[in-house]
């Protein structure tokens, strides 16, 4: 009895796997195009994976030809093609690599990262900012789902980060568009308020970034609002102190204001970073703006406070050193350099 249990049970087992064997020939009948597309995309796959292999080698060629390998069995990998776009980019090739960013976004929209890049390129390499705005604006009108795990993941940081950087590189690109309108000058105005515009919703995002505070400032100056200007250029300063461009900016506003006396000193803190990063030919440049200065507080009768003040650029540079993260004078390790360069706005420069 038991012999003839064992014999069923084989023949069962043969027939269910006849059965499963007749289904998948079946299959392959009537869904060979699947079949076909699964072979092209394991093929396609093991290329995209050579080509990451040789691209986090910097082996650009080699990664190349088999990302393109690759999308030919499989176009619609997002990440091969974003990647290939960013060779071109290094190889200088910007229409292959708009190419190349498209099509990732073409079956990946949401490709957020990519759609950066395509609208940095567009801008700064191409001069397309009609086009890199439209991609900026696709990326701070996405909604992408916040997923929370606590104390495990959470991309809420990252999709914020993203929105903020869109809409900076949004303001990057009107003041470019600004720049092209030569003469007309309401539209220069125009695209420099809407890049203002784009900038103020960085800050949202971008809190403490000394690029999208100091680019505002800068814009605010061109359209002729020193109040929020000056307000800004200190604000970058202090999240800052070491980057010359706002100290430099900063000063030619204050003398634009005729406050001459605060424009010497951010002068000269500008000459003693420009002398600090070795940009001598710069630093000379404002030495000539300094000695204009000066001799606009003498005709205002203040020779006693030039006499009686400290001239920043007559230290020693080289006995300024770095301790601890900070810029320090040697002779003295509790002149901390960073303090003596931070901005103090007087509510007084604003007008009524």
């Amino acid at each position: 009895m038991d012999l003839i249990i064992k014999l069923l049970k084989l023949k069962i087992v043969k027939a269910l796997f006849f059965l499963l064997f007749i289904c998948f020939i079946a299959s392959l009948y009537f869904y060979k195009d699947w079949y076909i597309r699964q072979y092209h995309k394991c093929v396609g796959f093991y290329y995209v994976n050579k080509g990451d292999k040789a691209f986090k080698k910097r082996n650009y060629q080699k990664a190349i030809d088999y990302y393109r390998a690759g999308l030919r069995q499989y176009p619609e990998h997002s990440n091969a093609s974003c990647n290939l776009g960013s060779i071109y980019v290094s190889y200088e090739n910007y229409t292959e690599a708009v190419n190349s960013y498209k099509n990732a976004l073409k079956h990946k929209p949401d490709y957020m990262f990519c759609r950066m890049d395509l609208g940095i390129i567009l801008a700064e390499k191409m001069a397309s900012y009609d086009k890199a705005i439209q991609e900026y604006g696709r990326i701070t009108s996405t909604s992408p789902k916040i997923i929370t795990i606590p104390l495990v993941y959470s991309n809420r940081k990252t999709t914020n980060l993203n929105r903020g950087i869109a809409y900076y590189n949004m303001g990057l690109a009107y003041r470019g568009k600004s720049v092209f309108m030569g003469d007309r000058k309401s539209l220069s105005v125009k695209y420099l308020q809407k890049a203002r515009d784009s900038y103020i919703k960085a800050q949202k995002y971008l809190k403490k970034d000394y690029d999208n505070t100091y680019n505002l400032a800068l814009t605010n100056h061109l359209l002729g609002d020193y109040n929020n200007a000056a307000k800004d250029y200190c604000r970058a300063i202090n999240i800052n102190p070491m980057k010359y461009e706002a100290h430099y900016n900063y000063a030619i506003l204050l003398r634009a204001m005729n406050r001459n006396r605060e424009s010497l000193e951010e002068f000269e803190k500008t000459t003693l970073l420009l002398d600090l990063e070795g940009k001598q030919e710069r630093s000379k440049y404002v030495f000539g703006i300094i000695r204009d200065i000066n001799r606009r507080i003498l005709n205002e009768g203040n020779y006693e406070y030039l006499k009686n003040r400290v001239d920043l650029t007559s230290l020693p540079k080289d006995e300024i050193v770095y301790h601890k993260g900070k810029v320090l004078y040697d002779k003295q390790k509790d002149y901390d350099m960073n303090k003596l360069l931070r901005c103090k706005y007087n509510k007084e420069f604003e007008e009524p």
